[in-house]
């Protein structure tokens, strides 16, 4: 079970989410998961224009979200406590002003549309390949 053990409000509005999901997996040893989150709202500010907004609203739904999942293995009982909070601070550490830049909610809209576009590009065979 995920249970939210901070979260970081940053002052470009978005807020960072820290998730225990850590389980023991054998004896004393445990397995630290800590799950990050960001969830970046869809805005027309975010866009060049209304039809962008518009289009990016389609593919992406009404928000995109950052989630990365950091794994520890082999972690004794009374150190897990301590390792989660490692994890954090180094985020904290290395990429909260990354997260907190006014760029960043575009920046992530952008990558997540790219994304999308690539795949779907990936599966298209072009007419003269086709016959």
């Amino acid at each position: 079970m995920n249970e939210t053990v901070r979260e970081l409000a940053l002052g470009n509005g978005l807020t960072v989410r820290f998730s225990d999901a850590s389980r023991r997996y054998f004896g004393d040893y445990h397995q630290v998961r800590v799950e990050v989150t960001c969830e970046v709202p869809l805005s027309a500010e975010l866009f060049d224009d209304s039809a962008a907004f518009e289009a990016a609203r389609k593919l992406l739904g009404s928000a995109v979200c950052y989630r990365k999942l950091v794994e520890h293995q082999g972690v004794p009982s009374l150190s897990v406590a301590e390792q989660v909070e490692k994890v954090i601070q180094h985020f904290i550490d290395h990429s909260l002003n990354y997260f907190s830049s006014e760029q960043f909610p575009r920046r992530l809209v952008d990558s997540e549309l790219n994304r999308l576009r690539s795949r779907s590009r990936s599966f298209v065979v072009p007419m003269h390949l086709n016959g």
